[in-house]
């Protein structure tokens, strides 16, 4: 420690919540080269370290490492308000797919970053150091990875929507050798847009290489309707979008049987919402130890429901938070989310929330190494709480229950 170097710093706070230990009053982190190097209490840190190091003292603040979004559409942020709430699932579906043809098909590339750069700032601002976007819009995709430079971190899913017979050409339009190899993967946007064949081959493309594969998953009753019979709604928009659903859809008897059944399920694959999913299903995919995904206001916002989270929760402990768009939230914040979730589930605990809005959702995305907890190593782009008197014991429930985004500021990267 003598020899620590003149740029390093020690970062204090009343509180500090490593996620991957309890939390620490009068905590402290040492930071110097954008990573953690030591954490501590600061009397004991402060000891053992060179006269050179400098001191960030953030008082009656709390420290923690930055919020993890596993799910989220910034480049649809453009349609924010645009689409009323409530509208049940099938009415918001049909205005979307409305919207995005009449107007989203129109957008330069120089609109579509603009908003995705909207979406990108409001969640940065929301204390987000790790996101996971969601896009098919492939046609610019180096600039769209160079535009997330100075973002902490990113993971791209290139979105597939393949109903056709055969798998999908799973090649991006720019060479695979100029694009990050951990920052990207293909993924399936649903059992109802895309065929069997397809959702193997972009499974199997992913597993290949280790990376993460999401997919939207018992979001809706309709979807349950449609995988079951091949009848309703979905069906309906699908055939009005001039798909030929007996060519690339079987039925089975859950969108997760569905999944099972083509060996999609394993610890790398994320399933978003499971808004709609069974007891059997939820143990389908813990026993297959795959992610489960919660977007909860995004859930409300269109069919006014949520997961049930506490079953969830008892039976996973792989789940992980996102936000989806604002195309069905009024915002990009986690700490939302997990203020929905803690007031309407109160018996899961805050402590596990928190992981799973961090650490949960670095795992998830494989990208566990760097970010999701405060550790000798990691990246140092800490989340500061400004202004609260909490203590070790109430500080996970003030933050599962207050809204602090207007206290947050981001220090050490």
């Amino acid at each position: 420690m003598k020899n620590t170097e003149a740029n390093a710093q020690i970062h204090r706070a009343r509180i500090v919540v490593p996620v991957c230990a309890p939390p620490m009053e009068d905590g402290a982190v040492l930071v110097e080269g954008g990573l953690v190097r030591a954490i501590g209490k600061f009397r004991q840190l402060k000891r053992s370290l060179s006269k050179k190091v400098s001191l960030k003292d953030h008082g009656e603040s709390i420290i923690m490492p930055p919020l993890v979004n596993c799910h989220t559409h910034l480049g649809l942020s453009w349609l924010k308000g645009r689409i009323q709430k409530g509208l049940g699932f099938s009415s918001w579906l049909r205005k979307i797919v409305s919207l995005l043809h009449e107007e989203g098909e129109k957008m330069s590339e120089k609109e579509l970053l603009y908003w995705t750069e909207y979406g990108r700032e409001l969640s940065k601002a929301c204390g987000t150091g790790l996101l996971a976007e969601v896009t098919n819009q492939i046609s610019f995709l180096t600039n769209f990875l160079n535009f997330f430079d100075n973002y902490p971190f990113i993971h791209l899913f290139i979105e597939k929507l393949h109903p056709e017979k055969g798998p999908p050409e799973l090649r991006s339009r720019t060479s695979d050798s100029n694009l990050p190899a951990t920052r990207w993967s293909f993924s399936a946007h649903s059992v109802y847009t895309c065929s069997r064949d397809a959702l193997r081959a972009i499974k199997k493309w992913c597993r290949k290489r280790g990376l993460p594969f999401s997919i939207h998953v018992s979001e809706s009753l309709e979807e349950l309707e449609f995988v079951r019979s091949a009848k309703g709604p979905i069906f309906s928009i699908l055939e009005e979008r001039g798909r030929n659903v007996k060519e690339f859809f079987s039925c089975s008897k859950t969108p997760i049987t569905l999944l099972e059944e083509e060996g999609i399920l394993d610890e790398n694959t994320i399933c978003v919402h499971c808004t709609f999913a069974s007891k059997k299903d939820l143990e389908t995919i813990a026993n297959k130890e795959s992610w489960i995904c919660l977007c909860p206001l995004s859930n409300e916002y269109i069919c006014g429901t949520v997961p049930r989270a506490d079953l969830i929760f008892s039976m996973t402990k792989r789940v992980c938070i996102g936000t989806d768009s604002l195309a069905s939230n009024d915002s990009l914040s986690i700490f939302s989310e997990l203020r929905a979730i803690n007031s309407r589930y109160p018996s899961i605990g805050p402590e596990r929330l928190i992981e799973a809005a961090t650490l949960g959702g670095a795992r998830a995305l494989g990208l566990c190494q760097m970010i999701g907890s405060i550790e000798q190593g990691k990246k140092a782009n800490l989340l500061v709480i400004k202004e609260t008197d909490c203590t070790p014991k109430n500080v996970c429930e003030f933050i599962c229950s207050e809204p602090i985004e207007e206290r947050i500021k981001t220090v050490g990267s």
